[in-house]
């Protein structure tokens, strides 16, 4: 009995230190992570129906970038968070959530049986993500109107929603 109550006890702190901290994610040979007050680098990513995406069709939006994967528990948590903020922040804000390398049936896959209605990009070398320094995921970076930088969050928290929408507000002024 003991053992099952140390082993539940060390099953609960594994899981419990992966939702607050996210999914590690290592591309090869990651960059540095990129710095607030920077530009953001631009890049051409196809979507789910192949249609490709530039960051810079947005300039003049504010972007959230939602870097994630299915495989990932803590981007399973935050999705539904990235929708509601879209919905709310619809006149000013764009979402483009960034599949990690995982094939464009598998995305489909899952979105469908998520309903998840975002738009979504494939980044399936990689390199997008890899330019964006993504060592842990979920990662949402937030970009102003002019193509800055301005918010980096990694990982899964209780103030999730309420530090993105508090950044958010503050790009919109």
């Amino acid at each position: 009995m003991a053992k099952r109550n140390a082993f539940a006890v060390y099953l609960v702190l594994c899981i419990s230190a992966m939702i607050l901290s996210g999914c590690a994610y290592r591309p090869p040979e990651s960059e540095p992570m990129l710095e607030i007050g920077q530009a953001a680098p631009n890049f051409k990513l196809p979507d789910l129906s192949g249609q490709q995406v530039s960051l810079d069709q947005y300039k003049g939006k504010i972007v959230m970038l939602d870097f994630w994967a299915t495989w990932c528990g803590p981007c399973r948590m935050t999705m539904p968070i990235m929708e509601n903020l879209q919905k709310e922040y619809a006149d000013t804000m764009v979402l483009l959530t960034i599949n990690l390398q995982e094939s464009r049936d598998d995305v489909r896959s899952y979105i469908r049986a998520q309903g998840i209605r975002s738009r979504v990009l494939l980044d399936e070398e990689g390199l997008v993500g890899k330019i964006y320094g993504t060592e842990s995921i979920p990662l949402q970076i937030l970009i102003d109107k002019q193509g800055i930088l301005r918010f980096i969050q990694a990982g899964y928290g209780p103030r999730t929603l309420s530090q993105l929408r508090a950044e958010i507000n503050k790009l919109r002024s």
